[in-house]
């Protein structure tokens, strides 16, 4: 383990007066300022939960957690590991492969889904026709 410096500890203990939501909101900025492999969205290294906990020992690991969950659930994050490849550690090095069945879980996910149905604007036809109403009336 690693020791605390004075800094470190004072960091740590101003961190936790903060809210749950301002920490989560503030650690998200700290990694993606600090890494590229988060940055740029591309698939993460089985384990690197356990590498941000030990390079981020001022935040709270269940904070890091949830902010790393959240980097996996947006469609961006997804789309790169439906598209399969290399996947990144936290110095952007290659740290093993996105297997062909998470590519395949990745690629059934919604977010993939690209039939989506049109929208239906009821607001247009319906001033349409009220307009057209309108002029009805004008010509009787």
């Amino acid at each position: 383990m690693s020791q605390e410096t004075a800094l470190g500890a004072a960091l740590k203990s101003a961190v936790q007066t903060m809210s749950k939501k301002k920490q989560t909101y503030m650690i998200a900025e700290h990694i993606y300022r600090k890494y590229d492999v988060f940055k740029h969205f591309k698939p993460l290294a089985i384990g690197i939960d356990q590498d941000l906990i030990t390079a981020l020992p001022q935040y709270d690991p269940t904070l890091i957690a949830r902010v790393l969950a959240n980097h996996c659930r947006r469609p961006r994050y997804i789309k790169s590991l439906a598209r399969g490849g290399k996947r990144f550690d936290l110095n952007n090095r290659f740290k093993g492969q996105v297997s062909p069945e998470e590519q395949a879980i990745a690629q059934q996910h919604p977010s993939m889904q690209t039939n989506k149905p049109a929208p239906v604007n009821n607001a247009t036809t319906d001033s349409e026709n009220s307009h057209n109403s309108d002029e009805e009336l004008v010509q009787n």
